[in-house]
């Protein structure tokens, strides 16, 4: 029945049926839930309009000629498994420097993650939203514009490195603007050393040579240490 679909087809339909399954699972819990008003944030018509971004991305990745994802079984094992360990590593190194300033002292009401077992469908929904968002919409449809349409496929590495820098600032964001309403230029001049900024650039390079799919495992990786693991067992 599947053998004429690509792989990385049936893996997005599958990532995008995640999606949906969550957000009818935080629509239709019976009872209240913690992160309640952050889930019901994610409306239909958002995620519609980043699911049809990621989609067009999706095309977009075919047509610039990066890596089709699980085309390459052997290759997209090695991505996997760079995605995972790299992913586990960013996660414990959170955690490290969170403990060391003093972020895991702070009161129940001021903790950032939402507890267990809200946690796990929570993130995953998070991470796949993010990277559709993010890599397979932003990222590959700005290359695609530029590269395809505007260069006439042209410099595609150069075109890929700067649409990268400029996809990858998007986390980071909220915290350099509040930098700049306060005037902290120090701060500011200091963004591109953050290591939020440098782990998205890296999930830009995994797309790259990997394909779509593993910025995903990547964050998910990730959020499986920093918000399921630590922020999902305290301190509650």
């Amino acid at each position: 029945m599947f053998g004429s679909v690509r792989r990385s087809t049936l893996a997005f339909a599958a990532c995008s049926l995640v999606l949906i399954a969550i957000k009818l699972l935080f629509d239709h819990y019976p009872g209240e839930f913690p992160g309640r008003d952050q889930a019901s944030a994610f409306t239909w018509p958002v995620i519609g309009a980043i699911w049809l971004a990621a989609l067009l991305g999706l095309f977009a990745e075919r047509s610039i000629g990066f890596p089709d994802a699980f085309a390459d079984m052997k290759g997209e094992r090695r991505g996997l498994i760079l995605a995972v360990a790299t992913g586990l590593a960013y996660g414990a190194l959170t955690v490290v420097q969170d403990i060391v300033t003093g972020g895991s002292t702070v009161p129940v009401e001021e903790w950032p993650h939402l507890p267990l077992p809200w946690a796990v469908p929570f993130y995953t929904f998070g991470a796949i939203f993010l990277e559709f968002l993010l890599r397979l919409g932003a990222l590959c449809l700005l290359v695609w514009f530029v590269h395809v349409l505007i260069l006439r496929r042209r410099w595609l590495l150069p075109v890929f490195w700067i649409a990268n820098l400029i996809v990858s600032f998007y986390e980071i964001m909220p915290m350099t603007m509040a930098d700049v309403a306060a005037g902290d230029w120090g701060a500011v001049a200091l963004t591109p050393l953050w290591p939020l900024y440098w782990t998205n650039l890296f999930e830009g390079w995994l797309l790259l040579r990997h394909g779509w799919f593993a910025p995903i495992i990547f964050r998910l990786a990730f959020y499986l240490v920093w918000h399921v693991g630590y922020g999902g067992l305290g301190p509650f």
